[in-house]
């Protein structure tokens, strides 16, 4: 964890850097890569802040990591630092966060006036830039540990990608609080992401063999954009890892999506018939057209019996399983889509295939460690 731990040296305190809330002998330390013109990062800021409020077992770092593709980004995050120098780090920090869409170099001012900074300092290390090393380094570390995603937490050294939510956090937390045993620890280089969870893949449907050391679970919503996109990188990974890898497809329609329960049922009526993946397929590819005519219209479209597969919509045969499934994705903490479960581990948001590979190597490692005797 050396690593992963180092921090910038710019103290705002006697034992405690800029950047850096909670007791410093906190069993958990929670760190996260985080950018404060992504929303993403808005949302888990708002979770971490409860998690730190109801659990004083937790430290908290605060690492700096601006995508060059978000334009006011690096200024804001200089501003966050020239506050914290003057003790108001998280005051700013939280100001940012409130008004992504107004990070102006005039905005910052204006927050740094709002939370009472001494303003000709604040301004000239806006200018001169003074910060700016500090947001180098953070970034140069972030691409030391394979972080291509904000936020990506490493809560005691385990990886989790993209937001979480207060529950998925919550569980690994408590995991390492419960005493994870050092032979059961997850080693520096591997990038598990949270506890082991038992997820019931009996009527779920799969690609892979069943033998694949790797389980690789996906809860998703065929209305929602992002597991679309994740669609092709899931291929991609099965292509990668033919025989160590089972995929398996569970069911998480979010409430706002209003089409999305019956074109799950429609799914699995077209796996019923053997085409499960057909029509999963082709509902991502056409998002836009789910209706209950729109879904009998692929039907007719992958050659189904279209009467029986319109019986199993208008009967709702399939509604249970779909539920089931919400529910078990509940229990877990999954809080969004897609969220994935390699061998266990979360992983919320729609990651990459390198960070698949990553992920998935990691886990054969695991798989392939020498048993403790």
């Amino acid at each position: 964890m050396a690593a992963a731990l180092a921090v910038a040296a710019l103290a705002i305190g006697a034992d405690q850097p800029v950047g850096f809330r909670g007791p410093g002998e906190a069993p958990v330390t929670v760190m996260v890569f985080s950018d404060f013109e992504s929303f993403p990062c808005s949302r888990s800021a708002a979770v971490l802040g409860a998690v730190q409020q109801e659990n004083r077992d937790v430290r908290l770092i605060f690492k700096h990591a601006p995508a060059a593709s978000n334009p006011n980004a690096m200024l804001a995050h200089e501003a966050a630092l020239a506050a914290g120098a003057q003790g108001k780090f998280w005051e700013m920090h939280d100001v940012l966060f409130a008004n992504q869409q107004h990070l102006t170099r005039a905005d910052l001012v204006g927050y740094a006036k709002q939370i009472g900074l001494n303003l000709p300092a604040f301004e000239q290390a806006l200018d001169r830039h003074t910060y700016l090393p500090v947001i180098e380094s953070d970034l140069a570390e972030a691409k030391g540990l394979g972080v291509t995603t904000t936020p990506t937490f490493f809560v005691n050294g385990r990886r989790l990608v993209g937001p979480q939510g207060y529950a998925a956090l919550e569980a690994v937390i408590a995991s390492v609080l419960a005493g994870v045993p050092p032979s059961q620890r997850v080693p520096e280089e591997i990038v598990a992401s949270g506890p082991t969870q038992q997820i019931n893949l009996e009527n779920a449907p799969t690609r892979g063999l069943a033998s694949a050391p790797v389980s690789l679970v996906e809860f998703s919503d065929f209305e929602c954009p992002f597991c679309a996109q994740a669609t092709p990188v899931v291929k991609e990974v099965l292509a990668v890892y033919p025989t160590q890898v089972r995929f398996a497809f569970k069911n998480y329609p979010l409430p706002m999506h209003k089409e999305s329960p019956l074109a799950h049922e429609a799914a699995l009526a077209a796996g019923a018939q053997g085409k499960f993946w057909e029509m999963h397929d082709l509902v991502f590819s056409t998002q836009d057209k789910l209706s209950r005519d729109d879904l009998i219209a692929k039907a007719n479209q992958l050659g189904l019996d279209v009467p029986r597969l319109t019986r199993d919509l208008d009967s709702h045969r399939f509604k249970l399983q779909v539920d089931a499934d919400r529910q078990e994705g509940n229990r877990l903490g999954v809080d969004g889509t897609p969220f994935f479960f390699i061998n266990g581990h979360a992983i919320s948001g729609a990651v990459g295939l390198p960070e698949f590979k990553q992920l998935i190597d990691a886990a054969l490692k695991e798989v392939n460690a020498p048993k403790a005797k």
